[in-house]
């Protein structure tokens, strides 16, 4: 659901391997009740709005879920290597500054691989 963000219960029942569309709708009326997806006039279902729960540690870009600390690691690893490369031509200062963006960017690291393992396989 969280892929292709409007589904029958029928979509849903090939797409887990459910027995029937009733088990498919049984579930899809549990997400309904907690206020997880909307059920359309046509009997879709429709996921909500990324603001919720776990959701909101994930960003969406295309086909593509990642998780948010993703920009920390980006930005950590830029700052490791430019101390790093400054600390080769500079003062020991740049060396402190380098240990503690790579710290960070091993803290990063690990968070984006501890969210991204949270959500289910596609």
């Amino acid at each position: 659901m969280l892929k292709v963000r409007k589904a029958s219960s029928g979509d849903v029942q090939r797409a887990l391997g459910f027995s029937s569309p009733t088990l498919a709708t049984h579930h899809l009326e549990k997400l309904n009740k907690f206020h997880l997806v909307d059920k359309e006039y046509d009997g879709t279902y429709r996921v909500r709005s990324k603001s919720f729960g776990i959701l909101k540690l994930y960003v969406r870009s295309g086909r593509w879920i990642l998780p948010r600390t993703i920009f920390f690691v980006v930005i950590f690893a830029t700052m490791a290597a430019g101390f790093l490369f400054l600390s080769l031509t500079q003062n020991n200062y740049f060396w402190i500054a380098f240990l503690l963006s790579t710290i960070g960017l091993v803290y990063a690291v690990y968070e984006s691989v501890r969210f991204y393992r949270v959500l289910p396989p596609a």
